[in-house]
């Protein structure tokens, strides 16, 4: 089957096909068969497999893309899926700009608990259950998100995820943690966590 890719993201290695019989189907990096680099437009013949492309070949580059690309809630569902996978790297404006969201919601969270309490020691019964929702959907969400920030973070410097295991030192772990997320270099030549092109 032939088509042609609409997109691709070099952290996740993941993409879509447009494909001839006006289907769309999912692919990996290690499903490329071709030693080249992927780019949004190139057309690529493949094995489908429900709703899978297997074995696929990239047979030309195009110099224009189609204009059946990915409308804007799709690209959207593809940056949120990539906050929650520990898989591919961040550069460290990714990290710094997640790291900042992040306090900027914990700040809120604490600002609003200081005027729930309204001086008083026991958060008021109408605000449980909205205080356990923001708890549940919001910042147990944001740990996990925090958690694979970093360890993306480290493939990013070519080291383990397991490095997020300095934070169970006490005091200076999570400091550790910034410094070398925060202020590392990325590694690009020989990174085994994820392939760029050489600048």
């Amino acid at each position: 089957m032939r088509g042609t890719i609409l997109h691709y993201d070099s952290t996740t290695q993941d993409g879509i096909i447009s494909a001839n019989d006006g289907n769309r189907y999912s692919f990996k990096k290690n499903d490329i068969k071709s030693i080249i680099q992927i780019q949004k437009g190139m057309y690529a013949e493949f094995i489908a497999e429900l709703h899978d492309a297997k074995e696929i070949y990239i047979t030309e580059n195009s110099t224009h893309f189609c204009d059946d690309g990915l409308s804007f809630y799709e690209e959207q569902k593809y940056g949120f899926k990539e906050l929650f996978s520990a898989k591919g790297c961040y550069t460290r404006a990714q990290f710094w700009k997640i790291t900042l969201i992040t306090f900027v919601i914990w700040m809120l969270f604490g600002l609003y608990m200081v005027m729930s309490n309204s001086g008083s020691n026991e958060i008021p019964d109408e605000n449980v259950i909205v205080t356990v929702a923001i708890v549940m959907f919001i910042l147990l969400p944001m740990i996990y998100i925090s958690i694979v920030t970093s360890i993306k973070r480290f493939h990013d410097n070519n080291k383990s995820g397991w490095f997020y295991l300095l934070t169970l030192i006490p005091y200076l772990g999570s400091l550790i943690l910034l410094v070398m997320n925060g202020f590392m270099p990325t590694v690009k030549e020989g990174n085994r966590y994820c392939r760029r092109k050489k600048s």
